[in-house]
């Protein structure tokens, strides 16, 4: 009778596995390819407007799609790849800063990230937060480097 039931149980047990990975597939699960990120910018270049004033941001080349770097706070920089982490690999995914600049949004799907962490917003597809890249900034020479 043993030797009967374990072959049950055992298609039973795959068929639950199996059964939820049909239909639709998550695409907020893909990930953004990887990139090698490793330069320094002065913030306080014309080149960057005026990343150099606390709340401001800029958008920059770097990283998969481009790398947000908005500054926190007097010393404190921060930097998000500009791709969206709900389907990343669709050609139309890129983050614009939105004219509050504290939320980014994609133009594909429509996920909102708040820039001061990179947490999704509210009602976003997006459920993960947007990849961060390393900064520090040397207050002498007056250098950040965005690295990760």
């Amino acid at each position: 009778m043993k030797a009967r039931l374990f072959p049950i149980t055992t298609a039973m047990v795959a068929l639950l596995l199996v059964a939820p990975s049909c239909g639709k597939e998550n695409t907020d699960t893909t990930e953004i390819p990887y990139v090698y990120v490793n330069f320094s910018i002065d913030p306080s270049s014309i080149e960057y407007g005026n990343l150099n004033i606390p709340g401001n941001y800029a958008c920059i080349n770097g990283g998969y799609r481009g790398i947000i770097v908005y500054h926190f706070t007097q010393d404190e920089y921060l930097a998000f790849e500009r791709t969206c982490t709900y389907d990343p690999t669709v050609t139309c995914s890129k983050l614009v800063v939105e004219e509050s600049g504290l939320i980014a949004r994609d133009t594909c799907c429509g996920s909102g990230f708040l820039l001061l962490d990179g947490t999704p917003v509210e009602g976003s597809k997006a459920s993960k937060s947007l990849r961060v890249y390393r900064t520090t900034y040397d207050t002498y020479y007056r250098r950040l480097h965005i690295y990760n």
